[in-house]
């Protein structure tokens, strides 16, 4: 995982890869935390194009960041999804949650 923040626009970008599961949790917490408390950060990206696989831990991991995030004010959203996630978050309902502009 990596934490890209593009200072010109306000938002900070946070890149996975590989399988995202309840392992993935602590990670996403530590990038998020200093992101969240920073005022410039205006929005959160989430990019999930090197992902591939999300396990059903995976889409909580997704569901607690958006609210973590929800709760400092700070939009996430996940983006770059292979079809194969957008269909599992599609079918699921979480779509508008997670991938909504």
């Amino acid at each position: 995982m990596a934490v890209l923040v593009r200072e010109d626009s306000g938002t900070a970008e946070i890149l996975l890869s590989g399988c995202v599961d309840r392992s993935t949790d602590a990670l996403l917490d530590q990038a998020l935390e200093p992101l969240l408390v920073d005022p410039l950060v205006r929005r959160i990206d989430v990019d999930v194009a090197l992902v591939d696989s999300c396990e059903c831990g995976g889409l909580t991991v997704f569901i607690r960041a958006q609210h973590l995030a929800a709760d400092f004010g700070v939009p996430l959203r996940l983006v770059q999804a292979r079809p194969l996630l957008l269909r599992v978050l599609k079918a699921t309902g979480l779509s508008r949650l997670l991938t909504a502009a």
